[in-house]
């Protein structure tokens, strides 16, 4: 199927995952995978991480006690309607410098609705069929371009900060590698630590 610029993310994405809790134990997690490729891991009402059906097999061979605990890759999530131009033309397109595997796809309601591949963004930027939009930034950066500031909405990446004892999961609406931002920790003051 070919992906066109105004193709959603959605039109290409998988309904093969199962969505667990972080406290949920590796072998119960193989168990409800079944034939599934995906495994979405819920941190209260919020999207962790996201896992292949190999790093759970993985996981439960290591005997961790939860899927929680598995180490995962950064986790991008995004709108379903998003098309592949508007991520691509976007900071949001940063977000998979952090090496993240899968793009989660939320519905309106923000539920998960399914899971595009990292490489169809690839795929889709390798096929010749992208022309990146100008930048229309002036002098004084955003403020120049018409941009609401405020809460940052979707695309997102949820990354889990592997510093020693931290574990937080952060939300982080770009990503520049030369410069990690600071962990959102409150009770820690430290950069945010990827594992990448």
């Amino acid at each position: 199927m070919t992906i066109r610029p105004d193709s959603t993310l959605g039109s290409h994405a998988t309904g093969s995952f199962v969505t667990v809790s972080g406290p949920t134990s590796p072998d119960q997690t193989v168990a409800a995978l079944e034939q599934r490729r995906f495994v979405i891991v819920i941190d209260g009402e919020t999207v962790a991480s996201v896992l292949t059906a190999d790093a759970v097999a993985s996981a439960a061979a290591a005997g961790l006690p939860t899927i929680g605990a598995a180490t995962a890759p950064p986790c991008v999530v995004a709108a379903e309607r998003t098309t592949f131009a508007e991520f691509c033309d976007s900071l949001s397109i940063t977000l998979l410098d952090l090496g993240a595997d899968a793009i989660v796809l939320l519905d309106d309601r923000d539920r998960v609705s399914g899971v595009l591949p990292a490489s169809m963004i690839q795929r889709y930027l390798g096929s010749g069929g992208h022309t990146p939009e100008p930048s229309e930034m002036g002098a004084h950066g955003s403020t120049d371009d018409h941009t609401v500031h405020g809460r940052p909405g979707l695309p997102l990446a949820r990354v889990v900060c592997r510093e020693a004892g931290c574990g937080r999961v952060n939300t982080l609406p770009y990503y520049d590698p030369t410069r990690p931002p600071l962990c959102q920790n409150p009770s820690s003051r430290h950069r945010l630590r990827t594992g990448t």
